[in-house]
């Protein structure tokens, strides 16, 4: 499979979520080998691309939203290594606290204000609030023998590195 092409349409699924909950979305800018393609699970690497993605929409369209100023792009940089196939994407949205960063990994834990009710239905995917994208994207790239890393500077963004092993040179986890 392509990750750029992957890249591609989840970050328009997320952009799609961002323009129906705020009127309006900062652009992504995808960079890499439009040519590449390796072996791995494409709905595992849409969803974890997706959910970096809606959050790093989500901090930009924040942060920009009542400023003069024009909102940078998200960025989405894959590189073709020769272990690793690495997805790093990268956003001006503010930055996490460094006091909140252990608990980005943590289930249930939001930095969204106003998280929607979990007793309540609610229709259709939530631009953030539940908790369980970052988690449950590190859980997917560590099954697959890669990992995911999340680096922060409060008051500028965040870039999170999406690490993959390449499919056949790890052994499935069950540890």
């Amino acid at each position: 499979m392509s990750p750029m092409t992957v890249a591609r349409i989840a970050s328009e699924d997320a952009r799609a979520i961002c323009m129906r909950e705020y009127g309006s979305s900062p652009n992504v800018d995808i960079y890499g080998d439009p040519g590449f393609t390796f072996p791995y699970v494409t709905p595992h690497l849409h969803l974890m691309i997706f959910e970096l993605v809606k959050n790093s929409l989500r901090a930009v369209q924040e942060r920009y939203m009542d400023s003069d100023k024009l909102a940078p792009p998200v960025r989405i940089i894959v590189a073709d290594g020769a272990e690793d196939v690495t997805i790093k994407i990268t956003d001006e949205g503010g930055g996490i606290p460094r006091s909140g960063l252990s608990r980005i990994f943590t289930y249930l834990y939001s930095t969204a204000e106003n998280p929607p009710d979990l007793d309540v239905h609610n229709e259709g995917v939530t631009m953030a609030g539940y908790g369980y994208g970052i988690p449950i994207s590190r859980l997917y790239a560590r099954y697959f023998g890669g990992d995911l890393q999340i680096i922060s500077m409060e008051g500028y963004g965040t870039d999170a590195y999406l690490h993959l092993s390449r499919l056949g040179d790890s052994e499935e986890p069950l540890t």
